[in-house]
């Protein structure tokens, strides 16, 4: 794992064997995140060590965004026998190369037009794929992502509408530059 600017965190709770029902009193969590370079120095990223207040889905924006390795999750109370996380959510950017722009973008309109074959060459480095369609070059507002291929099965158009497409790659340091937009007719 390599380190990472950490913008916000986010905490979901899981009610494992809970037995809470109705108005609960002192139903609150109290926790600190911490987050380090080496796994041996540790500092607060967020302290919830005073917190009052339920929170089962705790999101929180750090007022300095932090570059660290490993975070890890301190729990000072929860009101359950037990903790239980269904998510600890890390919202950052790595610090390394942004993928490269997506080459070789192909719509193939099927006999049955609400349906076209998408392809594209695979980028290195690169983690996924968002696909960008919409009526108008400069109206790119639908989106499909996909992870691990270049290709993608769109059952979903509109019989008779001309579409654009584009598609761009991303990975765990940003996304790319868009690609060419191209017009896909029925």
């Amino acid at each position: 794992m390599n380190p990472a600017k950490v913008f916000a965190i986010q905490v979901n709770y899981n009610d494992y064997q809970s037995n809470l029902y109705g108005r609960i009193p002192n139903l609150y969590q109290r926790y600190i995140i911490e987050g380090s370079m080496d796994g041996n120095r540790w500092q607060i990223l967020v302290d919830r060590s005073d917190n009052f207040q339920d929170v089962p889905n705790d999101y929180v924006e750090l007022a300095n965004p932090q570059i660290v390795r490993y975070v890890r999750y301190k729990n000072i109370h929860v009101p359950t026998p037990y903790l239980s996380i269904s998510d600890l959510r890390v919202f950052g950017i790595g610090l390394g190369k942004v993928p490269g722009e997506v080459k070789r973008l192909s719509v193939k309109r099927e006999k049955d037009s609400r349906n076209a074959l998408i392809t594209w060459e695979q980028q290195p480095n690169c983690q996924g794929y968002n696909v960008l369609w919409g009526i108008a070059p400069d109206k790119l507002y639908s989106s499909w992502m996909v992870y691990d291929k270049g290709l993608l099965q769109m059952r979903n158009l509109d019989r008779d509408q001309v579409y654009y497409f584009s598609i761009e790659s991303f990975n765990e340091n940003g996304v790319s530059k868009r690609g060419k937009v191209i017009q896909v007719k029925p």
